[in-house]
């Protein structure tokens, strides 16, 4: 497991963006979320910061990846342009349902992105049982 601080900014501006969606979808009198155009620029900008901003591609891209490593990048890119497509319609169309589809896109990368990290293992520190070993040489005694 290896969930760092972005991802707990990510899960923040995640339950942001619901909230901004929750509150469209009552009918809000807040400024800018009370009409599509304005509640879909808000997720766009927020998906911007909690997605790329905060993401990183280092290493999805190499050739030598496993099925899942290629799977999670083809899922990743499709809900990616979906979700700026739909962005892109809603803001040009005011079309709600762009906005519904903006919404779930956004969602469902901030959830898969971060159940990625939990099921995999950090390359950046390989721990193991016999990582004390290495570290302190002088209690370890082998027979």
């Amino acid at each position: 497991m290896r969930l760092s601080w972005k991802d707990a900014a990510a899960t923040l501006v995640a339950a942001v963006n619901t909230l901004v969606y929750v509150a469209y979808l009552q009918g809000t009198d807040l400024p800018i979320i009370d009409s599509t155009r304005g509640a879909t620029a808000t997720i766009m900008i927020l998906g911007a910061f909690g997605g790329c901003a905060l993401g990183s591609a280092e290493g999805l891209y190499r050739r030598d990846q496993s099925v899942s490593q290629r799977f999670y990048v083809v899922i990743a890119s499709a809900l990616g342009v979906t979700a700026l497509a739909a962005g892109v319609i809603g803001l040009i169309g005011d079309a709600e349902g762009a906005l519904g589809v903006l919404f779930y896109a956004t969602i469902a990368l901030w959830f898969v992105a971060t159940l990625r990290h939990m099921l995999t293992a950090s390359a950046a520190s390989p721990l193991t049982r016999d990582t004390h070993e290495v570290i302190d040489r002088n209690t370890t005694k082998h027979a």
